[in-house]
C-alpha cells in the first residue's frame, strides 16, 4: 500500500515537473517567434526604404542619360551645322576664284585679239607701202623707156632718114619700147602678186594667233552641286523607371508566418535601367560619362514617391 501512494507521488511530481518544462518551451517559442517578427518587420522596413532609394537612384540615372542624349544629339546638330556653312563658304570662295581667274582670262583674250588685229593691220599696210614703191619705180622705169624712145625718134628726124632705112629704124625703136614696157608690166604684176601672198600669209598668221588665244582662253565655271543641308540627329527614345508599389514591397510579415522578400525582381528591373542608359552614353561618338555626371553632385530632380504608396 505504501508502495502504491510512493509510485503515485512519484507520478505526479513527474507530471508537475513536465507541465512546467512544457511551460517552459512553448515560452522560449513564443519568444523566439516575436524576435523573429521583429526581425522580419525590420527586413520588412528596410527593403521598402531600398526599394525606395533604389528608385530614386534610378531616376537620377534616367534624368542624366536624357539629358546626356540630348547634349550630345545638339552637339551633333551643331558640329554638323558648322561643317554645312564651312562647305558653303569653302564653295563660293572656290567660285569667287574662278570667276576671277576667269574675268582676268577674258581680259587677256580681248588683249590678245587686239594685238593679232594691230599686227595684222601693220603688216597689211607694211605690203602695201612696199606695193607702192614698187609701182611707183615701174612708173619711172616706164618714163624713162618712154623718153628714150622720144629721144630716139627726135635723133633721127635730125639726121633726114628717109625711106625704108627710116621706117626700119622706127620699127626697131618701137619694138624696144614694146618690150621693155612689157618687162615693166610683168614686174608690176609680179609685185601685186607676191603683195596678194603676203595679206594671205598674215591673214592666216592671225588666224592662228586667235585659235592660240582661243585655246588658251579659260571657260567659264559653274557653280558647284547644292551641299545637302544637315540632317536632325535622332533622338534616342528612353523608357522611365517605373515607379515600385505594393506588390514590389510584398505583404508585411505576419507573425509565425514564412517571410519572402520583393526585392530582388524591382532590384533587377532598376539595374536594367542602369545598364541601358550606360550602354546609350557609350555607343556616342563623344566620350560621356554617367558615373561622373552623377559623382560630382548634379541636381537632378527626384520623384517623389506617390501617396498611395507610403506604408
Amino acid at each position: 500500500m505504501a508502495a502504491a501512494w510512493i509510485g503515485l507521488g512519484v507520478s505526479a511530481v513527474s507530471g508537475i515537473l513536465g507541465g512546467i518544462g512544457s511551460s517552459r518551451q512553448d515560452a522560449a517559442a513564443r519568444r523566439a517567434q516575436d524576435a523573429q517578427n521583429k526581425y522580419n518587420k525590420q527586413v520588412w522596413a528596410f527593403n521598402k526604404e531600398k526599394i525606395g532609394l533604389d528608385y530614386d537612384q534610378s531616376v537620377k540615372i534616367f534624368n542624366a542619360g536624357v539629358r546626356n542624349e540630348e547634349t550630345l544629339a545638339a552637339f551633333k546638330d551643331q558640329t554638323n551645322l558648322d561643317d554645312y556653312l564651312y562647305k558653303l563658304r569653302i564653295q563660293d570662295f572656290e567660285y569667287q576664284t574662278q570667276m576671277r581667274q576667269y574675268r582676268k582670262s577674258e581680259e587677256l583674250y580681248g588683249q590678245q585679239l587686239t594685238y593679232n588685229a594691230m599686227a595684222q593691220q601693220a603688216a597689211n599696210e607694211a605690203e602695201y607701202r612696199r606695193l607702192q614703191d614698187a609701182t611707183n619705180e615701174i612708173a619711172y622705169q616706164n618714163q624713162d623707156i618712154i623718153l628714150k624712145y622720144l629721144d630716139t625718134q627726135g635723133i633721127t628726124a635730125v639726121k633726114g632718114q628717109q625711106g625704108r632705112s627710116a621706117e626700119k629704124a622706127e620699127q626697131v625703136q618701137l619694138a624696144a619700147l614694146g618690150r621693155n614696157q612689157a618687162i615693166l608690166f610683168d614686174s608690176l604684176l609680179s609685185a601685186r602678186g607676191e603683195t596678194e601672198a603676203a595679206l594671205k600669209k598674215i591673214a592666216a598668221d592671225k588666224y592662228g594667233a586667235d585659235l592660240s588665244a582661243q585655246a588658251a582662253r579659260m571657260l567659264q565655271p559653274d557653280r558647284s552641286p547644292t551641299i545637302p543641308s544637315p540632317l536632325k540627329t535622332p533622338r534616342a527614345e528612353m523608357v522611365a523607371p517605373r515607379a515600385p508599389t505594393i506588390y514590389d514591397y510584398g505583404p508585411k510579415p505576419v507573425k509565425g508566418a514564412a517571410v519572402q522578400s520583393g526585392l530582388s525582381g524591382w532590384s533587377t528591373a532598376i539595374g536594367g535601367v542602369a545598364s541601358g542608359i550606360a550602354g546609350l552614353a557609350t555607343q556616342s561618338k563623344t566620350n560621356f560619362s554617367l558615373g561622373s555626371s552623377l559623382s560630382q553632385g548634379t541636381n537632378i530632380p527626384v520623384a517623389q514617391m506617390p501617396k498611395g504608396m507610403q506604408f
